[in-house]
């Protein structure tokens, strides 16, 4: 599993954007509340990452192609440009590129969204911290928002406004490098998050990457080993 803690990205520059939908809304922690281009054609993002980044994440899109290219800070390409193709049904992207002592510019490039105009929901980059996945007995489910209501009749209204993914699992990590550093250096400075996720670093289709919150109680641990510890967490999609 990979998560970004700390979001390092310092500029956000369109290649279009439409008044009502700006470019900086890809760094707020709603994923519906997204930057849209101004026109129905191929549209970019670049943005400026500081110093310490080797990951960027992308959530909620409507482009089935999301062509990614990293630049050094000498202007030198170290990643791509590699076009990945989007699972609209649930559309998220994860890229991994080499560390970087320096800054970066990363330029994302939104293609195929039919006659819309293009639009992406969150970004995010910045250093992922790599830990083991989650063990076997993973959960995943479903969350709705919206308005429900039973009438007298028996009849039921039922107004979904957004449906997210949750999760709830377990996976073993070594005590001393791996299980205070999550517990402490991350939950505990970051708390709740939103986090950008990737869930398993076994798929290619980045189905389990996530923009998502901890539950409340954050999360919790058991020493069940000499060396390792189990870290228990459960997550909710942002909206």
């Amino acid at each position: 599993m990979k998560i970004i803690a700390s979001d390092l990205i310092t500029l956000v520059t369109p290649s279009t954007e439409d008044a009502n939908y700006l470019a900086t809304n890809v760094s707020d922690n709603f994923r519906t509340n997204p930057w849209k281009a101004s026109v129905s054609a191929e549209s970019t993002l670049t943005i400026d990452v500081a110093a310490g980044s080797n990951a960027v994440f992308l959530s909620y899109m409507n482009s089935g192609t999301v062509t990614v290219e990293v630049k050094d800070s000498v202007g030198a390409t170290i990643y791509g440009p590699t076009g990945h193709t989007i699972n609209l049904y649930n559309p998220n992207l994860w890229v991994d590129y080499t560390l970087q002592s320096g800054v970066a510019e990363i330029t994302q490039t939104f293609s195929d969204p039919g006659t819309a105009v293009p639009y992406c929901g969150v970004v995010r980059a910045g250093y992922a911290y790599d830990f083991r996945d989650f063990d076997y007995g993973l959960s995943e489910g479903l969350k709705k928002f919206g308005i429900e209501k039973n009438y007298n009749n028996g009849a039921k209204y039922d107004h979904t406004s957004i449906i997210v993914r949750t999760f709830s699992g377990s996976f073993v990590v070594n005590r001393d490098s791996d299980f205070y550093y999550f517990m402490h250096r991350i939950l505990k400075q970051y708390g709740r998050g939103p986090y950008a996720m990737l869930i398993s670093e076994y798929l290619t289709n980045y189905d389990w990457g996530v923009f998502g919150w901890l539950d409340s109680d954050l999360g919790s641990g058991s020493h069940d080993y000499p060396n390792q510890s189990t870290i228990s967490i459960s997550i909710e999609e942002g909206v």
